[in-house]
């Protein structure tokens, strides 16, 4: 897969899942603007790929404001004259595990503030561009918890169901437009890329962020162009039922 010519926004940048989903795409061609809140570690990432001859912006910026998002979004665009793909990654909501019942509710706030309203602004800040040119790719992250929920996470399995709907019915609005729209949801990811021991895989092991990387990479391509409105499954086999029967 090839990506030159190409640009892509790549939000949650620092590190994990986006910062391998840059570094694939850099790799091979893409254009890439790096967007997360901490300026250190994006400067990290920007340095990486320079080192291996790709091309990078970046951009330190808290994607709950709507109107930075928009002005990075500008930006973006004056200075790689469109955008052909955005993944939405940044996202967080591990808080320690607590029952509902007893989150703060400013702690509901920035988890759907951060997962939710984060991916919806991106998004609405790249539509103009894309459908202007009939042309686009959009990868939102959600997250097993989508799927079956996560007790004592109950805050974020809904933003992260919220954004598997979000994706569904985004990708019918924008298939006239030939901008494809799609999900995926992992499920146990190493945060230091190395694929270490579990039992809760039946793989036997956590993923890796580049495993997920090489997924986004090939839905962004135009090998799949035919492929919208879905949510992948990323989890080791996790969410396929009971183990040991």
């Amino acid at each position: 897969m090839k990506f030159d010519g190409k640009t892509a926004i790549v939000t949650g940048a620092a590190n994990g899942l986006g910062k391998a989903t840059a570094m694939k795409l850099a790799e091979a061609g893409a254009k890439v603007a790096i967007v997360d809140i901490s300026k250190e570690k994006l400067e990290e990432v920007s340095n990486s790929i320079r080192a291996n001859g790709g091309e990078v912006l970046a951009f330190a910026v808290d994607i709950t404001k709507k109107d930075d998002v928009k002005k990075v979004v500008a930006e973006i665009i004056a200075s790689f004259g469109h955008v052909d793909i955005l993944i939405n990654c940044a996202g967080s909501g591990w808080h320690k595990s607590c029952p509902f019942k007893d989150i703060p509710e400013e702690n509901w706030e920035w988890i759907l503030d951060l997962n939710i309203k984060g991916t919806l602004y991106f998004t609405h800040a790249v539509l103009d561009n894309m459908t202007k040119r009939k042309y686009g790719k959009i990868i939102n992250v959600a997250s097993i918890a989508a799927k079956t929920g996560i007790p004592n996470f109950a805050v974020y399995s809904a933003s992260k169901g919220a954004i598997v709907s979000f994706t569904k019915a985004l990708a019918m609005e924008l298939g006239p437009y030939n901008i494809n729209v799609n999900c995926i949801s992992p499920g146990l990811i190493s945060a230091d890329g190395v694929a270490s021991p579990t039992n809760g895989t039946f793989l036997g092991r956590k993923g890796t962020p580049q495993e997920m990387a090489a997924l986004i990479a090939f839905m962004v391509s135009d090998e799949a162009s035919f492929i919208t409105g879905v949510d992948y499954l990323i989890d080791g086999g996790r969410t396929l039922g009971p183990k040991g029967l």
